[in-house]
């Protein structure tokens, strides 16, 4: 057995002594060596694996384990020196995908730690996070003038390329992790919430007769923050994210490694300027607008490539 810092630090952080946690940790040192020795990483991801500090490791990791799951699904990819964490040629053309993992930053603890009993779902301060970690990655692409410019500016991703933002919200999981980190209060993604303005279900009640109508959902274009301007929540009805294709959100872990398999999700930009092939990521689920009107979309949940069966649909205006 070769001693290595990647063999240290996961020993540490995972120290279980069950058959299962020997068996997960094992096969985690095994994936995060190879994803090193592979070069997948940037030069400081030995160093970032290795760190004490959980938010590091887990943007590290999230990218360790996302290529691991491109690499399951058949996909081949590289890492360029400069640019996105991954970059995978298909039909010709060039899909950059780019890895986060937010921050739990303002995320109420009772919801986050492992606590019995019936909680809030603090589902504004869970999609906060989920935005900013869009902005954040939206500006790496287009660039935050006058401050720095993007990669679409310095060429390293070209006008014909897709750029998919990644996005684990592992860290934003309630209940010390038990409960999922993907679905927002309107039963849809939280990454459909930030890029189509969806907002919570609600029934109008007629005054004079008192008959509800059929249950639709809100638009919420904005969220509001404890301090500060409210955000936006409709990057992909704004012409200025054209350049996004999709969104590959995921609530993915180390169990992952001893065969629980991860939630993942597909949302399309219906205006991307170089659109994802649906079915092409790793994927359960997928979104994807159609056109109905001048004015309106039908988002539909389709089918991924690791589909469980289920349909539905709803009308964003």
């Amino acid at each position: 057995m070769q001693i290595t810092p990647v063999r240290i630090a996961i020993e540490l952080r995972l120290s279980g002594g069950s058959e299962q946690m020997v068996a997960m940790r094992e096969r985690l040192i095994a994936i995060c060596q190879h994803y090193l020795d592979s070069g997948f990483g940037d030069g400081n991801a030995e160093q970032r694996l290795c760190s004490p500090d959980d938010f590091t490791y887990w943007q590290q990791l999230s990218e360790v384990l996302l290529a691991h799951q491109l690499t399951a699904a058949g996909i081949e990819f590289t890492h360029q020196a400069v640019g996105p964490d991954f970059c995978i040629t298909h039909g010709g053309r060039r899909i950059w995908i780019e890895v986060i993992a937010p921050t739990p930053a303002n995320v109420p603890a009772a919801w986050l730690e492992a606590t019995e009993g019936v909680r809030d779902f603090p589902h504004e301060a869970i999609l906060l996070r989920w935005t900013a970690a869009i902005k954040q990655k939206a500006e790496v692409l287009l660039g935050n003038p006058p401050r720095a410019n993007g990669y679409l500016s310095s060429g390293v991703v070209s006008q014909n390329d897709c750029y998919v933002i990644a996005i684990n919200g592992r860290l934003l999981r309630g209940f010390g992790g038990s409960l999922h980190a993907l679905i927002g209060v309107s039963q849809f993604p939280f990454a459909a919430e930030a890029t189509f303005a969806i907002g919570p279900l609600q029934v109008r009640i007629n005054r004079e007769t008192l008959e509800a109508s059929a249950p639709e959902h809100q638009q919420r274009y904005l969220i509001h923050k404890p301090v500060g301007q409210p955000v936006p929540a409709d990057t992909f009805l704004d012409p200025r994210f054209a350049p996004i294709s999709a969104i590959w959100a995921v609530d993915i872990d180390e169990s992952v490694v001893v065969g629980r398999p991860a939630t993942m999700v597909v949302v399309h930009n219906p205006s991307a300027t170089n659109p994802l092939p649906v079915g092409f990521l790793p994927a359960q689920d997928e979104y994807v607008a159609h056109v109905v009107d001048e004015q309106t979309y039908r988002l539909d949940r389709v089918e991924g490539r690791t589909a469980r069966p289920a349909e539905i649909s709803m009308t964003v205006g």
